[in-house]
């Protein structure tokens, strides 16, 4: 049961996070996080080419955006699938503070994974002029994505 509840609350809180990244760029006009880079990155994993100078400026892949959001649900589902579990072991309930705090460690992924090999932004977006923006959006986004985990736990319960 716990792997459906977990599928649940990862799906939800990705939607979530998705939505909250759309609703940005139509009120601020602040770009959302660019899946076609991240499926080209992968794409590219499974070629053998792990590191490269800029993945905006590389060939297009078939299917890159298809494979970038794929992915990015797929890691969401997989953060559910924790939250959830952890719940279960700590807690009687869905936490919401539990899941803010799996929304702040989740951010490291970005931070340390995305950013320096799937945008070539250096660890932290230390390589962008905009590192404190950046690092900002990626912040409250994950936040969003913490409390979408809570909502879909509760609601699969």
């Amino acid at each position: 049961m716990f792997i459906v509840q977990g599928f649940i609350s990862g799906l939800i809180a990705t939607i979530i996070f998705d939505l909250f990244n759309q609703s940005l760029k139509y009120a601020y006009n602040i770009n959302k996080p660019k899946w076609f880079i991240l499926g080209r990155y992968f794409i590219g994993c499974t070629r053998g080419r792990y590191f490269r100078e800029s993945l905006e400026e590389d060939d297009e892949e078939n299917n890159e955006l298809i494979w970038g959001y794929v992915i990015h649900y797929l890691i969401g589902i997989f953060y559910g699938l924790f939250y959830v579990i952890f719940n279960i072991l700590f807690f009687d309930y869905p936490s919401l503070l539990a899941a803010y705090f799996f929304g702040f460690i989740t951010v490291f992924g970005a931070w340390c994974f995305l950013m320096p090999f799937a945008y070539n932004l250096g660890f932290f977006a230390s390589k962008s002029d905009q590192q404190f923006n950046l690092l900002a959006q990626n912040l409250i986004g994950h936040f969003v994505f913490g409390t979408g985990l809570f909502i879909g736990y509760y609601i699969s319960i």
